[in-house]
């Protein structure tokens, strides 16, 4: 009985992981903290649903994916 519980457990886990790195694949990686970025504001709604002052930034904090928002005039950021 052991023993099943052990491999339920191995295989929940191990199905957990590889949607967390699919997810991480196509939509974040490392973040490049010596990137260089100017300060223009020119907001951006990130895949990890947050907004950046900028594309740079966003890149910068390891988004591989974003769109321009409108965060002044109340626009949720919803990627």
């Amino acid at each position: 009985m052991k023993k099943l519980i052990y491999i339920f457990l191995g295989l929940t886990l191990t199905i957990g992981c590889s949607d967390e790195n699919e997810i991480l694949g196509t939509c974040y990686v490392s973040p490049n903290p010596e990137m260089i970025c100017t300060e223009e504001y020119n907001p951006v709604c990130a895949c990890n649903n947050l907004v950046y002052g900028n594309s740079c930034e966003a890149e910068k904090a390891g988004n591989l994916h974003y769109k321009s928002t409108n965060k002044d005039s109340g626009e949720v950021c919803v990627y």
